[in-house]
Order: structure tokens, then sequence, then C-alpha cells
């Protein structure tokens, strides 16, 4: 099987394993429609992976330095508002670098406590209300994202959305390989 459509097998089966139940909808289904929406600059103020860096960082997980350059990638994201694939390649390599060798639910448990500390107030209200107003009338509101997916979860949780789909980072035996799950 080639790498995108492992990657794409490994992101749908997260996400089924991460979704709400249908009781969550407010309204009676409407099985003809559905909303998608990004995290980065779309449903949050700019990228949810440096903030979750912010949060890591502050934990200790790595240094000044690492920050610094993670900042850097946030600015040039957000004055360009997109990135280069050089800059997607370089921060995929090391953000799996900090996580290889971690316990997947050590960094869930962050994950919860960082978008209390850190991301909760970067919603963007519109487009919160956006979601809900789909929500409302009963479709499924889903965020489709290259945020880790244990991250974009979270905040579909958080916000009563119906689940994501994201980057899939490779485990085995409940720790991280290091490695994404295709490309």
């Amino acid at each position: 099987m080639d790498s995108a459509k492992l990657a794409g097998r490994a992101s749908a089966e997260a996400a089924v394993a991460g979704a709400e139940p249908d009781g969550a909808l407010a309204a009676p289904p409407d099985l003809t429609a559905a909303a998608f929406f990004d995290v980065d600059n779309t449903m949050m103020m700019g990228a949810s992976l440096f903030h979750f860096a912010r949060g890591m960082a502050a934990r200790k997980f790595f240094t000044a330095a690492d920050l610094a350059g993670f900042a850097w990638q946030q600015l040039k994201f957000r004055v360009g508002g997109r990135e280069s694939a050089g800059d997607v390649q370089a921060s995929r390599e090391q953000a799996l670098s900090f996580v290889a060798g971690r316990s997947v639910a050590e960094l869930v448990e962050l994950s919860e406590e960082i978008y209390d500390e850190l991301l909760a107030d970067r919603i963007w209200a519109g487009t919160r209300a956006l979601a809900q107003m789909h929500l409302d009338a009963g479709q499924r509101v889903w965020l489709v994202t290259a945020t880790p997916v244990e991250l974009a979860q979270i905040i579909a949780r958080r916000l009563g959305l119906t689940g994501a789909l994201g980057t899939v980072a490779g485990h085995a035996d409940g720790v991280y390989t290091g490695r994404l799950v295709g490309e």
C-alpha cells in the first residue's frame, strides 16, 4: 500500500476511534450535509503545533533555542499564511524527534492541559459560531488538518464537534516511534 493511502487509512481509523457518538447532535442528523474545517488559522489563531510546543517547552521537553526555531516558523506562517515544503518537512522531523520514545497516553494528557492553557483562548469566535450553526442544523462537523490527530481530536471534542482527521504519528505498544504513518 502506498504511503498516502496508509496515512489516510490511519487518520480515518483514529477519527473513528475518537468521534463523538450520534447523540452529540442537537438536531436530528442531516445525512445529506457535513462541514469540514481546518485547525491552523481557520478554527484557531496561529499554528496549533507552535502553541503545543510552547506548552511542552514550559514542561522542559526541549530548549529555548528549539522554541525560538518554532517561533520563527510560526511568524513565517502567520505573515505569509502558508509554509514551504521544506519548512513542513523540517518541522515534521523536529516534532517527531521530540515525541519519539514517549508514551501516547502521556502526550494525550499533556495535550489536554495545553489545550486549556494555550489553545482554548485562540479559537476564533466567528469560526466556532459557524461550526455551531452546522451542528444546530444536525450536520456533522469535522476538523480536517495536518495537526497531530490526538490534538485535533481534543480540540474537536472540547468544541463539541463530531471528530477530527489529522496527521498520525506512528506508535508501537503505546510508545511513539518518531515516524509518521504514511506521508
